[in-house]
């Protein structure tokens, strides 16, 4: 495959997208909200540390293929240096904890809700029954427990994780640091033992100089919320010394609410081996990747021959169609890990099996549907108005269903700060999620093909609950469908302004699945929506 065909599959053809329109044109400076004067910036924490390791869940079952331990969320104040404390909200008081399982493992969580609220334990990426998914109609009332417990069934292997997801309330969450990683190890490793893994989380948080969450503002419910602290497990740009000529496994979450991740190493070329679904078939080179909230990546690097050298892991800018006042760390690289070669001998290069595992590409569908996201301002006309019309096929008969109810935004407050959320309506098939409506129906086994179609001027990652799907072709704007040159399990996926892709999925579950964009506040604001498998 050739590299421009592998980055327009990726996205990336397209960096410069326009941000003008009638939505950004009426949104621009009237929606405006000053950030606080007194926040922390990302000089206020201590920089190059050695890269620390996901903080571990301990597992309290002394059963050979079970997991089982607690969760408590609850307020906790975690030291950045200098006499400050961040006051977030953690699992069991660890930064980004890590629960580790192999396939074929029970996990067993109890989760004790200790925040003021109510919260949900959801399982991204991870095919679980849906009464564990954690959604938001199986909320957790504060002072409240529920037990989570499934089986991690053969092809689950991959790196997954968790955040909460209850009504209303996942923005707030999420902001204050709530989400841990979840690896599911396969029985049998294909990597030669040789190759160097680290696990990173990335994160960001928008800190007071009083170490308090700030509140969320106009711009973060339009464009969904970047903290002005950049992190990678918890630290700022830690450091990672390595011999010359390593082979390293990198494997991403980006656990951000609405931050992209256009990811380049200094001087190296980084190769993909594994997306959300775990491995890919054949490893695939690349000189960037776009990483967008909740997507996962599995990467290989070899790092150069050269001793005593030092090459940066960064987020280069990336245009998604920003509404309102712009930060200015939008334009700026943004470095996420220094990694530095010692004064030692050169490891030899590795060699991978071929192939890495093998995807089974699903057959023709039974179903098709049609899902358009958009935006919309009811006060502004019928800009971006979505049809309405899912154009869902099985033999013949339409499987939509309610009614059209967008939830104004200008309508709805913070729960954080008082503050009114801007006008705008994100909108799935024209409606706003509403937890009493079933967007769609459909069967257990069933391949349904899905279009997906982005009408608006900006990005959005487009997640689905309770499996993944494959992507079989995209489409420009105005421009051919082009094949999927590759296939890849994934369960997140980013669509550019006016672009259409092609998925093919199935349910293997029954029960009332959400599919969303996953910038959380979009999210929030109405662009979800459920379909209901029988």
């Amino acid at each position: 495959m050739k590299r421009r065909e592998f980055l327009r599959y990726t996205t990336l053809g397209g960096l410069a997208l326009s941000g003008s329109g009638l939505l950004v044109h009426a949104l621009a400076g009237r929606h405006s909200q000053t950030l606080p004067t007194a926040l922390l910036d990302n000089a206020s924490i201590p920089a190059g540390q050695p890269l620390q390791p996901l903080p571990r869940i301990v597992n309290l079952s002394d059963q050979v293929g079970r997991f089982r331990s607690v969760l408590t969320p609850a307020a906790h104040a975690v030291p950045m240096g200098d006499g400050l404390e961040a006051k977030l909200w953690l699992y069991n008081g660890k930064v980004a904890p890590l629960i580790e399982v192999r396939e074929g493992d029970e996990l067993d969580i109890t989760l004790m809700n200790e925040l003021a609220q109510e919260t949900t334990l959801h399982w991204h990426g991870v095919p679980v029954p849906q009464a564990q998914d954690g959604a938001p109609w199986d909320a957790v009332a504060s002072g409240e427990s529920r037990h989570y417990r499934y089986i991690l069934h053969r092809g689950s292997a991959g790196l997954h994780w968790f955040h909460p997801h209850p009504h209303e309330g996942t923005a707030r969450q999420v902001a204050h640091g709530l989400a841990g990683a979840l690896l599911v190890k396969p029985r049998l490793d294909v990597l030669p033992v040789e190759v160097e893994e680290h696990l990173l989380v990335v994160s960001d948080l928008r800190l007071t100089t009083e170490g308090e969450v700030a509140p969320h503002t106009a711009e973060d419910w339009m464009n969904g919320r970047e903290g002005e602290l950049l992190l990678v497990n918890g630290q700022r740009e830690p450091r990672l010394d390595i011999a010359p000529g390593t082979t390293l496994r990198l494997r991403l979450i980006n656990a951000c609410a609405g931050r992209y991740l256009r990811l380049r190493l200094e001087d190296h070329e980084l190769t993909l081996i594994g997306t959300d679904g775990g491995l890919i078939e054949r490893p695939q080179p690349l000189e960037e990747l776009l990483i967008t909230p909740g997507e996962r990546v599995d990467l290989l690097v070899r790092i150069s021959e050269k001793s005593e050298r030092s090459f940066e892991l960064a987020s280069h800018p990336y245009a998604r169609g920003w509404m309102g006042a712009q930060p200015a760390h939008l334009d700026e690289i943004a470095p996420l890990l220094s990694i530095h070669t010692l004064n030692a001998g050169v490891y030899p290069a590795v060699a991978l099996p071929d192939p890495l595992s093998h995807i089974e590409p699903l057959g023709e569908p039974a179903v098709r549907r049609r899902v358009e996201l958009t935006e919309v301002m009811p006060d502004h006309g019928d800009h971006n108005e979505a049809s309405g019309d899912p154009h869902a096929s099985h033999g013949g008969s339409d499987s939509h269903h309610g009614t059209h109810r967008p939830r104004h935004g200008a309508s709805h407050t913070s729960d954080d700060d008082g503050a009114v959320r801007p006008g705008v309506d994100f909108l799935i098939n024209g409606r706003a999620f509403a937890m009493d409506e079933v967007l769609f129906e459909g069967q257990v086994g069933e391949v349904e093909e899905w279009e997906v179609f982005n009408n608006s001027h900006m990005d959005h990652p487009f997640h689905v609950h309770g499996t993944h799907f494959q992507v079989i072709a995209t489409r420009d704007a105005d421009a051919d469908w082009r094949e999927a040159p590759w296939l890849a399990w994934k369960d997140t996926v980013n669509l550019a302004p006016y672009q259409r892709m092609k998925l093919r999925l199935v349910f293997r579950e029954p029960g009332d699945w959400l599919f969303h964009c996953h910038i959380i506040e979009h999210e929030e604001l109405g662009m979800m929506a459920t379909i209901r498998i029988g």
